[in-house]
């Protein structure tokens, strides 16, 4: 006896349905979904008068078509940025880890960058003060307007 296979249908995610009617109605809501957040980022990031952002200017022609694939270069970037990059205490430069990789001929660059790293960060342990006073301050400061108002 043959056995009817089930026919699943697929919508445009890839994601798979029992029914054409089924991935029809996803992908409208994904449509949807999609339009709701490039409105949002359009919003969000409009250009501001003092900036001269081109990513922000460019979120502003994105269309919905080129959205999905906007998206991913720009979760791309993000992810990308994350591990080139060595921060420290707010500084950051492209990490030596990273360099090797990719320049692994340069040997003498990457020792004086790992030398320049490891001197800031002794340097900064040396000079660095405490500012706990100032926090204690600030800390005093706001529970003393805290009480005003109450009263």
């Amino acid at each position: 006896m043959d056995k009817e296979r089930g026919k699943f249908y697929q919508s445009g995610d890839g994601s798979y349905f029992y029914s054409a009617d089924d991935a029809s109605k996803w992908d409208l809501l994904d449509r949807i979904g999609q339009l709701n957040l490039l409105h949002v980022l359009k919003k969000e990031w409009a250009p501001e008068e003092s900036s001269q952002s081109k990513l922000r200017k460019l979120l502003q022609e994105i269309n919905i078509d080129e959205f999905e694939d906007f998206m991913a270069d720009i979760l791309g970037l993000c992810e990308s940025f994350e591990e080139m990059v060595y921060e420290f205490e707010g500084n950051i430069n492209l990490s030596p880890e990273y360099l090797e990789r990719f320049y692994p001929d340069e040997k003498e660059s990457l020792e004086k960058l790992k030398d320049q790293i490891k001197e800031h960060k002794e340097w900064k342990e040396k000079h660095q003060a405490s500012y706990s006073f100032l926090t204690r301050k600030l800390l005093e400061k706001n529970e003393s307007d805290n009480n005003e108002k109450s009263t």
